[in-house]
């Protein structure tokens, strides 16, 4: 029986290249690993089978979530209070038993931490900061300056003015195993290779092997914080790293793995995927022409010649 897990930005762009390649919505949970009911719900709650635009969709879901959610508990004068005894070094324990003791709130030191959480400012007057998604703060302000932000990475690479500009990232299948995906943002060029489990260093091995396989000169990565990716300042070109939560600046990379998925599903068994397998997927998919490349092939955009497809 397969895990329950909510559908995500990255799952609403994949679905929305199955769609625009025609596939059913049994189809479609089959190589995303959702039920089919899942997928119904979601084109009927965030756009229908036609205009589904995930950005959309997204937003659709989120503000749904927000809206049954409890109202905030700490709010005006009450948010003062418990922020000024927090700056006073207080527990949240502390705090929520004497604002009871003295009639002032039945808040809980549960709801206090949310609180923290949603002004982690707030969190730096504790004792330690680990508790309801503190230790990733931790772990973020530890690994700041480790890595190139995205706010950095330069402007021709936004404007997918060059060749060479490449984004990455993982797409799993059959027990966790993942296969790597690079693209590059001008031509749409793609790709794959298996790498397991991902351990950093192999990432940064691999990645150097399929691109250095090609005839041009790569400038830059783009990539998220996966820990597939910790080694990236070992990577000859520069990697850049998404910010957390915002999956749309790697939108290329998201899009191609929804079409990728109508050859490899979360279920495809990593022995099935050998070089000669991978090598035929990756150059059915560099020989499909696309609306954004005027209806060239990522191939033609890549290498700068004519193929005839359509004779």
């Amino acid at each position: 029986m397969s895990t329950y897990r909510r559908v995500t930005y990255e799952d609403r762009c994949q679905i929305s290249a199955l769609i625009q390649a025609g596939f059913t919505k049994s189809m479609i949970a089959e190589a995303l690993g959702f039920s089919k009911g899942t997928i119904g719900r979601e084109l009927k709650r965030n756009g229908g089978d036609r205009e589904y635009d995930p950005k959309m969709a997204d937003n659709l879901s989120t503000g749904r979530y927000r809206n049954c959610r409890r109202k905030k508990i700490i709010i005006g004068t009450l948010r003062e209070k418990v922020a000024s005894l927090l700056e006073e070094k207080w527990s949240p324990q502390l705090i929520a038993g004497r604002l009871r003791q003295e009639g002032v709130s039945n808040v809980s030191h549960d709801t206090i931490y949310n609180f923290i959480f949603e002004n982690k400012e707030l969190g730096l007057h504790l004792r330690r900061f680990g508790r309801r998604g503190g230790g990733r703060f931790v772990q973020r302000r530890a690994r700041k300056g480790r890595f190139l932000p995205i706010s950095q990475r330069p402007e021709i690479v936004a404007n997918r003015q060059r060749l060479g500009d490449w984004e990455r990232d993982g797409m799993y299948v059959a027990n966790r195993n993942q296969v790597l995906v690079c693209v590059d943002r001008k031509s749409r060029y793609t790709m794959i290779a298996a790498m397991g489990h991902g351990k950093p260093k192999e990432v940064t091995n691999i990645t150097a092997q399929m691109l250095n396989s090609l005839p041009i000169r790569n400038f830059t990565i783009t990539n998220d914080n996966g820990p597939e990716n910790r080694d990236s300042k070992n990577q000859e070109w520069p990697v850049y790293h998404c910010d957390p939560g915002k999956p749309q600046q790697r939108g290329t990379i998201e899009n191609t793995i929804g079409l990728l998925r109508q050859y490899i599903n979360r279920k495809t068994p990593i022995e099935t995927l050998d070089e000669q397998e991978l090598n035929r997927i990756a150059n059915q998919l560099n020989s499909r022409p696309r609306r954004c490349l005027d209806y060239q092939t990522p191939y033609e955009v890549m290498f700068g010649v004519k193929v005839a497809l359509a004779s």
